[in-house]
């Protein structure tokens, strides 16, 4: 029996165990200095509106450096004491420039407030560029760095759940490391449907690598007109991130130190019988199986293999800003140990970002993360944990592992499990900026992301046996070693121009620009059996060979499992884009975009890729200024057409199969050999995406209440899609070539509205986010008007159960609709059924209304997609204290528990099975109790609804009064404690309604997920 302990399989490399105890005793000293500062002085006062000079209520009014402060009542007064060390008074109101007094010496003031349009004049990220924010033509959400460190979590765009409109965001596994499938708008193509994301430039397929505290902001694109400037990589829709650079808020540098440290834990079981009922269950379907069912050992299985396990993540910066440049430095430390032992992820993250100025016309700089991790992969046992029969013990009285019948012990799986992974990853790029004639600015940036990945994976030599001492089936007869390298490398060279100019009442914003991007990856695996000895020192691979036995050292044999063809394309792109606005009332975007890549050849290799947008700011008309309440009112509307080619480079050739043996001569002999493989298609040209998006922009009572609502209308035409084809084409069982044969609609409507206002002391902020979505697949292939259907969602058992064709959503539930239970022998005998049903078994319907059950009256059961995706949260702040509650859901999607349908042999049962029919008129909905077979077949039985509301945040903090920090050498302290994934209100079963998969045509299928854990931190953080 492995006797290896928990602890020390989550010890981490990187880090060591006392710094969470460390941390938690700072937070309870912290926490015991946290005394109300003396009142010394009171300062009483009245706020004017510069315009109107008429008083203003609600103004909220903080001492500097704290959180401390109070509000004007409906006269537009105010009273406030301060510490004689607390001199500068905040004020700030929506709709007016915020202003610092200095109140020294001082009793009684008026202060004056300008109103502020300048909000409106923000800058906006969209690409190659930034606009005002009243010119921004395009669908472009925003999320600040604060509302990113709600939620603590190794993906960044994890922090986006429930926060942006228009895009769903579903967790892959609760694994450490796992990943997260982000959809924006929708699922697109039938290929890779994630987004870009653009750090500091830098295009990438996902940020894995990037530690969320040194993320300054993240702007999602959603329309054509923002994304149509990346063209082909944009069709999916674009994340932009912009990381934190220097700051020169203070003289010398700004250090900033934060700490966290949490626990985890599962946040609820599935319910299975125990082992009485599950004795009682199995003497049913076979008489005589347990004699005594009050004397059946009972064991919660997940209970052995679910556990609270600690995480950790702590970051340290320094930043600042000379006469000639600015930094930013950032380490941080991610640590996560799995609820399931044997599972774990650690991640250290080098930030390093500088700008150097030459002269007021020449600047250039760097934006560098370099992010080495480790990983730990536990089997999974989840599957088996939830099939294992509850009345098996998990040992015997010698303490070695009891055996389990037809799953295997989930806790041998881990014991003799060995699987890591290892890697660094370097994304970075360095950039010239030089301001010719004033109005032009010329932009060079070479970007490179390079990976390194390694995995390894041992199994010993094993086996668990009987209690009668015979080896039972779960065993491992030879030792088993694996490992895999793959590199990965690419560059993108960009250069742009820049023109910005005003003339009157005309405003001009062009760029233009020139990018080229190389990527190359190559993957080389090898495996071996029967390692020397099992020690981790020996598991390494070289050519066969035979040493001496006498030595007791095994044979020691190899085989190279294969090297992948490199990955090897490139890409040249020509980008340009005029914005133009008018009197600050009418903007019109045009974009335009060429882009040409190696994956196509040579006389399809180029697309070319325009949008159009307009907007019209309507609060700017003389006919509006009598809606005294409205603050702005926007129009816009976009039409654009973006490319997608997210597929292999190979796709195009046909290929040949080597390895293999064939048989010539007399007598016969064997030969190696090769032969015709898999097709190519030299036509493959690109995915086209049409998408069309209408959206109001509007603000009412000096933008205490904001909002934005847009439809929009996304067409993929041309999808790069996988066919079956004929056999005498010549490809092998199972291959199918790629054509442009797909298109898929998706629709809706997205929201977004925001409150945000003071109640005497009490600051608060509510918002509400949501979006429809409409899915369909409009064509596959064909020909003669026949379409073609895509089967997908594979179970262990080899079913599918999913389809995608003409008028479903991509990936719609494929099986039985159930039309209740046979009663009796009259009603099976004169319903249609199959020969296997019996009475108590489940009718299915005769779809085709031919008087028969068979594989024609399958049909659509559900989609995984939502119909409605929505997330809330309230942000409220009083005196020093702060809390922050946000809740996401989704509503109108279906999962299929694909994990009760593998059922081969005698597995547990999920608890509902308890309410089984036992005789005429028991049930009309759960059939007789079986190990498999016919009531298990894909239906409707095993469709649930996948709805549910998720408080996927609370966060409650402190910041000490500035007297004490100031103590302490601080500008800010400040302890909090956090919750995610705290509670899921949901009709569905399993451990998380919330089931990704990064395939489409899989999504939405449980086949035993990694649990996402319930997590509480404790932490702080401070600045000095």
């Amino acid at each position: 029996m492995n006797t290896e302990n928990r602890n020390t399989e989550n010890k981490t490399s990187f880090g060591t165990p006392g710094m969470s105890a460390w941390m938690l005793s700072m937070l309870i000293s912290l926490m015991l200095l946290a005394p109300n500062a003396m009142a010394q002085q009171q300062v009483t006062g009245t706020v004017i509106d510069a315009e109107t000079e008429e008083t203003l209520p609600g103004v909220n009014i903080r001492v500097k450096d704290t959180n401390r402060g109070t509000t004007t009542n409906a006269q537009g007064q105010f009273t406030i004491r301060l510490d004689s060390t607390q001199t500068v008074l905040v004020f700030s109101f929506v709709g007016f420039v915020t202003q610092e007094v200095d109140v020294a010496n001082q009793t009684e003031v008026t202060v004056v407030m300008q109103p502020d349009v300048g909000e409106l004049d923000e800058l906006v990220v969209i690409g190659y560029g930034a606009v005002r924010k009243r010119d921004v033509t395009g669908s472009v959400s925003r999320v600040q760095a604060d509302d990113i460190d709600d939620v603590t979590s190794l993906n960044a765009e994890q922090s986006l759940q429930g926060k942006v409109s228009g895009v769903q965001i579903t967790t892959t596994s609760g694994a450490p490391g796992a990943s997260a499938a982000v959809r924006i708008r929708g699922v697109g193509t039938f290929n890779n449907s994630s987004p870009i994301y653009v750090v500091d430039g830098v295009i990438l397929d996902d940020i894995s690598f990037l530690n969320p505290a040194d993320i300054e902001s993240m702007e999602i694109l959603k329309d054509a007109s923002a994304t149509a400037i990346y063209g082909s990589r944009g069709a999916n829709g674009v994340v932009l991130v912009q990381t934190k650079s220097g700051s020169s808020a203070k003289d010398g540098p700004v250090v900033t130190v934060s700490a966290e440290a949490g626990l985890q834990q599962l946040e609820r079981e599935i319910d299975l019988l125990n082992g009485r009922q599950f004795a009682i269950i199995a003497n049913e379907i076979r008489a005589g199986s347990y004699n005594n069912v009050d004397a059946v050992p009972n064991t919660n299985w997940q209970n052995q293999i679910f556990d609270i396990a600690p995480t950790q993540n702590h970051q340290v910066s320094i930043s600042g800003s000379g006469e000639r440049s600015d930094y930013y430095v950032s380490l941080g430390y991610y640590q996560q140990a799995g609820i399931i032992d044997k599972s774990n992820y650690e991640r250290l993250s080098l930030k390093i970002n500088n700008t150097y100025r030459i002269n007021e016309q020449v600047k250039f700089g760097n934006n560098f993360t370099i992010a080495p991790y480790k990983q730990r992969v536990a089997p999974g046992v989840t599957f088996s944990a939830y099939r294992a029969q509850p009345l098996l013990e998990p040992y015997y009285d010698d303490g070695s592992f009891g055996v389990v019948y037809n799953v295997g012990n989930p806790l041998a799986d881990l014991a003799y499990s060995n699987n890591y992974n290892s890697g660094v990853r370097f994304v970075g790029n360095v950039f010239g900026e030089v301001i010719v004639a004033e109005d032009f600015l010329i932009r060079s940036s070479f970007g490179t992301d390079a990976a390194l990945n390694r995995n390894k994976n041992f199994t010993p030599a094993y086996t668990i046996y009987n209690p009668d001492g015979t080896a039972s089936q779960q065993n491992n007869e030879y030792s088993d070693l694996f490992k895999g390298e793959g590199i990965n490398y690419s560059w993108l060279w960009e250069n742009t121009v820049n023109y910005i100019a005003d003339f009157d009442k005309h405003q001009v914003n062009v760029v233009g620009g020139l990018t080229m991007q190389q990527t190359r990856s190559e993957v080389i695996r090898l495996s071996g059996q029967n390692v020397i000895r099992d020690g981790e020192d020996f598991w390494y691979i070289e050519p066969s060979y035979i040493v001496d036995e006498a030595n007791n050292i095994n044979m020691l044999s190899s085989i190279m499992n294969g090297v992948d063809p490199n990955q090897y394309y490139s890409m040249l792109s020509y980008l340009g884009r005029v914005v133009y606005s008018y009197d600050n009332k009418y903007m019109t975007t045009i974009t335009m975009r060429r882009d040409g890549s190696s994956k196509f050849a040579e006389g399809n290799r180029w697309g070319t890729f325009p949008s159009f947008a307009l907007g019209w700011n309507i609060d700017r008309e003389s006919f509006m200024q009598e809606f005294e309440t409205l603050s702005n009112l926007k129009l816009r509307a976009s039409w654009g057409k973006i490319g997608n080619e997210k597929i292999t480079y190979y796709d195009r050739f046909s290929r040949v199969d080597a390895g293999l043996l064939a048989v010539f001569g007399n007598p016969d002999a064997a030969y190696p050999g090769a032969t015709y493989g898999k097709t190519g298609n030299p036509d493959l040209t690109w995915e086209t995406t049409t998408q069309t998006d209408i959206g109001l922009e509007f603000g009412f009572w000096e933008r205490r209440l904001t909002g934005e609502i847009d439809f929009y209308n996304r067409e993929t035409d041309d999808i790069l899609v996988e066919l079956s084809t004929p056999g005498h084409l010549g490809n092998g069982q199972g291959e199918r070539v790629r054509y442009n044969a797909a298109s898929v609609l998706n629709r809706g409507i997205e929201f977004s509205l925001g409150w945000e206002d003071n109640f005497g002391e009490l600051g608060y902020a509510v918002n509400v986010v949501g979006n429809t979505i409409h899915n369909e697949v409009q064509a596959i292939g064909g020909n003669a008007g026949i379409d073609s259907v895509l089967i997908g969602g594979g179970l262990a058992n080899g079913q599918t159960v999913t389809r995608s064709t003409v008028g479903q959503p991509i990936g719609a539930f494929y099986g039985y609709k159930t039309d209740g239970i046979f009663q009796n022998q009259s009603e099976l005998d004169s319903y249609p059924s199959m020969s296997q049903a019996g009475v108590g078994d489940l009718r299915f319907k005769d779809i085709n209304g031919d008087g028969e059950i068979n594989g024609d009256d399958r049909t659509f059961i559900g989609s995984p997609i939502p119909d409605f995706v929505y997330g809330f949260s309230v942000d409220l702040n009083y005196k020093n204290w702060d809390m922050s509650v946000g809740l996401q859901g989704q509503y109108g999607n279906e999962i299929f528990n694909g994990k009760n349908v593998v059922r081969p042999d005698p597995y547990n049962f999920e608890a509902h099975v308890w309410d089984r029919w036992t005789g005429e008129g028991t049930s009309n909905s759960e059939p007789r109790p079986s190990y498999g077979g016919y009531n298990y077949l894909p239906s409707d039985r095993f469709i649930q609804d996948g709805s549910y509301l998720r408080l996927r945040s609370l966060v409650i903090g402190y910041s000490l009064p500035v007297n004490l920090t100031e103590k302490l050498g601080l500008s800010r302290a400040r302890v909090y404690m956090k919750g995610t994934n705290l509670f899921t209100w949901t009709k569905y079963t399993g451990y998380t309604p919330e089931i990704g998969s990064g395939d489409v045509l899989s999504n939405g299928i449980d086949t035993g997920i990694y649990p996402i854990p319930r997590v509480v931190y404790l932490g702080f953080n401070t600045t000095f």
